[in-house]
């Protein structure tokens, strides 16, 4: 029973819990108004929320590299 935990990166989440702010604030203006300035917001909470997901996907297994016989 000796599980290995993985500790999630609090700056992450951090950037993470911002950018969804961001994004939700973004949002709710453009359904508001419309505007650029709402577009914008939205775009960089989606980019604030990127590391994280890239850091998720690092974590991930990858298929085929371990055990590669040229078979799909």
């Amino acid at each position: 029973m000796n599980k290995q935990k993985r500790k999630w990166p609090i700056l992450l989440l951090v950037l993470d819990l911002l950018g969804a702010i961001i994004a939700a604030l973004g949002l709710i203006e453009y359904l508001d108004t419309g505007s650029l300035n709402a577009i914008i917001l939205l775009a960089a909470g989606l980019f604030l929320m990127l590391p994280l997901i890239l850091h998720i996907l690092k974590l991930m297994p990858r298929k085929g590299i371990d055990n590669s016989k040229g078979e799909y």
